[in-house]
């Protein structure tokens, strides 16, 4: 497998996993922010398979109360910023690492 193969699956890997993964964030937030209902299936699935990824963001901000069950999760949207400027940055080094191997053995 040449190397600029390699280098797309790569970034489209990152890209995937980290899209995933603040879809998952952002549709947490929307579950808190539209009172859904925390003992349904799906519900309980994004909050269990999100709260790994908010544990180094809790505390930061409270959480917003509107009413009984609407809440507004400022550290989630922390999360989805903080993981998408992550995989920016992880996908520009894993290409910069590229293009540098790419010159120096284009020197050779």
């Amino acid at each position: 497998m040449d190397r600029s193969r390699m280098t797309y699956l790569l970034t489209g890997l990152i890209n995937f996993v980290f899209s995933l993964a603040m879809m998952g964030l952002m549709l947490r937030f929307l579950f808190r922010l539209l009172g859904a209902n925390p003992s349904a299936d799906f519900t309980r699935f994004i909050y269990n398979s999100t709260s790994p990824l908010l544990t180094p963001f809790e505390g930061i901000f409270s959480p917003y109360v509107i009413e009984n069950s609407y809440v507004f999760e400022f550290s989630t949207l922390i999360a989805v910023v903080f993981y998408a400027l992550f995989s920016w940055l992880l996908v520009e080094f894993v290409t910069f690492i590229y293009n540098s191997v790419s010159v120096y053995t284009k020197k050779k």
